[in-house]
């Protein structure tokens, strides 16, 4: 049974703080609770009363003979701590701290916290809060309303989970403005015990809630979070998220790419992607998807119809589907020759099809009985102007019908109108018909409901078996250990690459000229001549590379310029000699792949398109580790490089499966060695027509633990002789 049935089903409840005090929190609780006519007792625990709103009261909750399953705490938080201890004595099942003051508010608000936290867990009692709203069960066999600001919503099922309270409110008012049933409510506060992902694994397992609603400034557990999502992606219950804190830049120390564009918020960019979850912006569209799921029947594809009687709307649903990446369908021969007879003449029978102003609802009903049927049409968009001939309530009969007996296509309802009509609101909801107010809203939340059920969808991928030397690697950081560096030099990074299955253009290491000339000639001209430091992360800033070199004449020029360039800033940097590379002359693509690591997260592999235009450009996606191949193919695909890379209008195409393999390997690179805080590979040349790819520059870096763990035993050698 999951420890939260008893707070969200209880048989009984306790208000520690229920009062009769009209405006007071233990009022409006104990108020709700009877309001909503909960199906369990209740207990009011107040000892200055000995009864409020006609029910007896007790001076404690240790005082109650019943058993209490569930206690609402609304007491000020200097008496919180005693308040859990007699919950503990008297073996209730659940807590809800609604109290304020704990760590929201400063220092000596955390320790009372931590003290909550400590007798809760040592007790394995559950607890929500401090510093909350609420719950909410509307279930008619539960009936739970315990919450201080708001009377019961109207039963559905949608959930919402709120880590704010404020917040909380809004979402409830909008949801009841907009007609949209909840099954639960759950404010988080504080998230002292419990947080978002245990309340979301309740909701996962719960009937009454097929799609769940959330907002949230962090979360607690990202890779608990994702077992949790994609349990829910199983059951095809969508998980539509609003996170703040997107403006807000991870505290990222580093000089490269990766690190650059990288952020803990796309780290969570990066976590719903992997598990199906819907990030979306605004609290106005965390409603509007939720309430486009609540849809029975499922897009199967993009391709979307629009009928409407006002050509203007047609025109706005069309340019939305272009913006939201749907396609709008092309009718069959048939469909065309059906809609010609009932439409005038100058009415338009393609898609978006025009049926008039003067269009009533008998036009409607034929012409959606028409199009419904083509087998080109995933979806159907209704846009409804109210004119003297539209009977609004028929219409909404007349798509309600025909949704009855076509269920496997998703009808979306506009009505635009200042007008309230809360007859055709009402025939739509029980019709199971998501009705917005603009034509734009309907086709971002079909793209949102297309892009989802695709993403379910997905064909399962097998595991493919990776050989690595992990020796080499450990080799590798052996030597760095000793000498006490975390940065890696280019060919270091190369050797460790080169174990991992990732192949490297041809190189030398060299100190002297006559050693670069040798090397260039073992290697064969055209070749590239770079500085070798782990102090210089771009070498193109500082002159320290030279590319495309043709004989040994370019080659010693190239040596000395790089030589004059170096000796500028040789007081800030290491350098240790020069790589002598081999010139990759082969047309191709130039990308980018790398791993930072983003605390809470781990790391975060990233892929792009790369050369010196990365940053400017930003065309970049990025998946948390450990990476699958379906993450692989799907960051890929959510680059605009991805069109080139599979063929733009007829070009070549390139490498796809072979780039998806560096990437798994990459992952599997910092999932064996987590101590490499930051790879980067840029450019890698992808060539065309599936000739294969190479890694033409590179660089790493190491935590700084690496170090400080060989200092730290150094010091306590000393300290032992």
């Amino acid at each position: 049974m999951n420890k939260l049935k008893h707070i969200f089903e209880p048989n009984s409840i306790a208000v520690i703080g229920a009062s009769a005090k009209v405006g007071s929190v233990g009022n409006a609780i104990f108020h709700n609770l009877l309001r909503a006519n909960f199906k369990g007792v209740i207990f009011p625990i107040n000892p200055k009363y000995s009864n409020v709103l006609s029910v007896k009261a007790y001076p404690k909750v240790t005082d109650v003979k019943d058993e209490v399953d569930l206690v609402i705490i609304c007491i000020p938080k200097k008496s919180v701590l005693q308040a859990i201890k007699d919950c503990i004595e008297k073996k209730v099942k659940g807590i809800i701290v609604i109290s304020s003051g704990f760590k929201e508010v400063g220092i000596e608000g955390e320790k009372l916290e931590n003290k909550i936290i400590e007798l809760s867990n040592k007790n394995n009692i559950p607890l929500i809060g401090p510093n909350c709203l609420g719950i909410v069960n509307t279930s008619n066999e539960v009936n739970l309303n315990a919450n201080f600001a708001f009377r019961m919503p109207q039963s559905g099922n949608v959930a919402l989970i709120s880590q704010s309270g404020a917040i909380g409110i809004a979402a409830l008012d909008y949801a009841h403005q907009h007609n949209l049933g909840l099954s639960k409510f759950a404010s988080i506060g504080n998230k002292a015990v419990i947080d978002e992902s245990d309340i979301l694994e309740y909701l996962v397992d719960d009937e009454a809630t097929r799609i769940i609603a959330m907002y949230v400034e962090d979360i607690e557990k990202p890779a608990r979070f994702i077992e949790i999502a994609n349990k829910a992606a199983k059951l095809k219950k969508p998980i539509i998220v609003i996170k703040t804190g997107r403006s807000v830049r991870g505290a990222i120390a580093t000089k490269s790419h990766t690190g650059a564009l990288s952020s803990s918020d796309l780290a969570y960019d990066s976590l719903f992607a992997q598990c199906g979850v819907i990030r979306v912006e605004t609290l106005a569209e965390l409603f509007e998807y939720a309430k486009g799921f609540t849809c029975y029947a499922i897009p199967h594809g993009k391709r979307v119809a629009v009928l409407t009687n006002a050509g203007g709307m047609g025109i706005i649903a069309t340019d939305a589907a272009e913006r939201n990446k749907l396609e709008m369908a092309t009718f069959e021969e048939n469909t065309l020759i059906n809609l010609k007879k009932i439409l005038q003449l100058n009415s338009g029978i393609n898609n978006p099809v025009d049926l008039g102003g003067d269009a009533d609802s008998k036009r409607f009903q034929q012409a959606l009985s028409i199009v419904i049927k083509d087998r080109n049409v995933d979806s159907l968009v209704i846009s409804i102007t109210p004119t003297v001939k539209t009977n609004i309530v028929e219409i909404a009969e007349i798509m309600g019908e025909i949704a009855y007996k076509n269920p496997k296509i998703p009808i979306l309802g506009n009505l635009m109108s200042i007008e309230t009509y809360p007859d055709f609101d009402t025939i739509l909801e029980k019709a199971a018909i998501p009705n917005f107010d603009f034509p734009e809203v309907n086709i971002r939340v079909l793209a949102a409901m297309a892009q989802y059920y695709e993403w379910i969808n997905q064909a399962p991928v097998s595991k493919p078996v990776i050989r690595v030397n992990k020796q080499a690697v450990n080799e590798m950081l052996d030597k760095l250990k000793k000498e006490e560096r975390i940065r890696l030099t280019e060919s270091e990074t190369y050797h460790i690459l080169n174990a991992y299955g990732m192949k490297v253009a041809e190189f030398r290491e060299c100190i002297t000229l006559t050693g670069v000339i040798s090397a260039a000639n073992e290697i064969g001209y055209p070749v590239v001549l770079k500085i070798i430091s782990p102090d210089i992360q771009h070498k193109l800033d500082v002159g320290g590379i030279k590319i495309d070199l043709k004989n040994e004449d370019q080659l010693k020029e190239a040596f000395d310029d790089i030589r004059k360039n170096i000796k500028t800033i040789k007081n800030q940097v290491k350098t240790t000699g020069f790589l002598v590379q081999k010139h990759i002359a082969e047309k191709g693509i130039e990308i980018i792949a790398g791993s930072n690591e983003i605390s809470g997260f781990g790391f975060m592999i990233m892929f792009g398109l790369g050369g010196t235009f990365v940053e400017l450009f930003q065309d970049v996606s990025f998946r948390l580790t450990p990476l699958s191949k379906k993450d692989a193919e799907n960051m890929i695909k959510n680059t605009k490089g991805y069109q080139i890379l599979k063929g733009f209008r007829g070009q070549s195409t390139f490498d796809i499966e072979e780039i998806i393999d560096y990437l798994l390997r990459l992952s599997k690179l910092v999932e064996d060695f987590p101590i490499i805080k930051e790879i980067e590979m840029n450019p890698i040349r992808v060539m065309e027509d599936a000739k294969g790819i190479i890694i033409m520059d590179a660089k790493a870096v190491l935590k700084e633990e690496f170090i400080t763990i060989k200092k730290a035993k150094k010091t306590k050698k000393a300290e032992l002789v």
